[in-house]
């Protein structure tokens, strides 16, 4: 198989799919989720916490919400991933993020309406990793044949939880305002360890071997404040969210690199490792805008939001230090740049009777990442970039909520996907060694995540007690 190499390095370093560049892939509140956050004017159930506070003050029933049981399968196609006409498939089943909230009172406002909220705000849980072994001429600078095998193991996380307060008020019979204020935890790693022998005919084995990661944790604020406007066949809300107002943050950077070479004395051994490193992330401001309309037996939900750009600035950066046997003087950092994006949502829901409701709906997810080369490269500075999904996500829902006795039971599900094309580069990282691969040099990717949701909104003692008629 000479010529061909089915390893797959700086390709993969850039295939990251998840939540670093996107701002509407999450759903909060059980009967928000089916409308796609198209509910910025409209919502109705507790994910007003999120959407907008403001709308805690024209609810008339609020209730305990828990969305936790909620499961997603995602699965992620790399056509010609590995080679032509050779894909790579990744499937994952298990829980999705949850929103947790309630209403409570304090005595001495009894006008204002108060709420909490426990919710995931951002989540990416990747890990992915490849391996090959073959016998041939697969490095032409190695003597006749040789076995040959690699391994690829790429991993990023990232997780951002909120937990905060709602207050609201009615400044008149159709308007209210309203603030959260949310103190906000996430987490962020990545890694990529990439490992090749090869033993040729005159038995001296020659390998290659990296690993680089980072991770950090961060503690900031984030505030948002909302207006609604409530008519009989009408609403309305506005919400202005605020950057992420850092708190504290720390993280740490790991780089190694060990590498033979053949037919010469220049072997690589480079080690390093730094922690309680400062860190700065940032989030941009956010504006949003949204209608309820009543027609046709139903309601329909129209949302969108403005978030704007963050120019490159660096979220972590290690000392400097020197190769140990190359002298080099290097330095991790790790940055990010986000353009600025407008999404937007369309729902429809509708009362098929007293007790049987059907949602649909569908939202749009662009990317804010900026398009760029933000493969690892040994022989560059190691510079690693915070965003790396690049493209647009579209979502669907649909779903049906009974009213029971005693609470409101939800089942949908939603669908998000995304497809597009990147280039397969295969480069074995030495310079003494040329590896090329045959046939095209592009790699489709086809992305889809579904969602199956069974919610409950239970509402509070008094609530209950008015539906038993106690």
């Amino acid at each position: 198989m000479k010529h061909h190499l089915i390893i797959i390095i700086s390709f993969l370093t850039t295939i990251t799919f998840g939540q670093d560049a996107h701002y509407w892939t999450e759903h909060f509140g059980t009967k928000s989720m089916l409308l796609s956050n198209s509910v910025v004017g409209s919502v109705s159930d507790l994910g007003a916490v999120y959407y907008n506070p403001a709308r805690l003050g024209q609810i008339e029933k609020p209730a305990f919400v828990i969305s936790a049981k909620v499961y997603q399968l995602s699965k992620t196609k790399f056509e010609d991933g590995a080679g032509d006409n050779i894909d790579l498939n990744k499937s994952k089943f298990g829980g999705a993020p949850s929103l947790v909230a309630g209403t409570f009172k304090v005595k001495w406002l009894p006008e204002h309406k108060f709420a909490y909220a426990f919710l995931t705000r951002y989540t990416t849980d990747i890990d992915f990793s490849t391996s090959n072994q073959m016998y041939g001429d697969v490095i032409e600078a190695l003597p006749g044949e040789e076995y040959f095998s690699g391994r690829i193991q790429l991993g990023k996380k990232i997780k951002e939880e909120w937990i905060g307060v709602s207050w609201s008020k009615s400044l008149s019979e159709n308007f209210s305002i309203g603030v959260s204020g949310y103190l906000t935890a996430r987490n962020q790693s990545s890694q990529i360890q990439t490992s090749m022998q090869a033993y040729p005919e005159n038995e001296r084995l020659e390998m290659y071997s990296q690993k680089n990661s980072y991770s950090y944790e961060h503690f900031g604020s984030i505030w948002k404040l909302g207006l609604a406007y409530q008519a009989s066949r009408f609403s309305a809300g506005l919400t202005i969210t605020t950057p992420t107002i850092g708190l504290l943050g720390e993280g740490d950077v790991y780089y190694e690199h060990f590498s033979t070479a053949y037919e010469t004395n220049s072997s690589v051994y480079e080690l390093d490792s730094q922690n309680g490193l400062d860190v700065t992330h940032k989030s941009p401001w956010s504006f949003a805008f949204g209608v309820g309309i009543n027609a046709l037996k139903g309601t329909f939900h129209l949302s969108s939001e403005y978030y704007g750009a963050i120019n490159y600035y660096t979220i972590m950066q290690s000392e400097s230090f020197t190769g140990q046997s190359t002298g080099e003087v290097k330095s991790a950092k790790v940055v990010n740049e986000l353009n600025s994006v407008i999404n937007f949502g369309v729902g429809y829901n509708i009362q098929l009777n007293e007790k049987f409701g059907a949602y649909i709906s569908y939202s749009t997810d662009l990317s804010a990442a900026i398009a760029n080369d933000n493969a690892i490269d040994p022989r560059k500075d190691l510079i690693y970039a915070g965003s790396t999904f690049h493209s647009d996500i579209s979502h669907f829902g649909v779903g049906l909520i009974l009213d029971l006795s005693w609470a409101d039971l939800t089942l949908g599900t939603t669908r998000a996907s995304a497809e597009y094309k990147i280039a397969r580069p295969v480069d074995f990282p030495t310079d003494d060694v040329d590896v090329a691969v045959v046939g095209s040099t592009d790699s489709k990717v086809d992305w889809s995540r579904w969602r199956f949701i069974v919610g409950i909104s239970v509402p509070l003692f008094k609530q209950m007690a008015d539906k038993w008629n106690l």
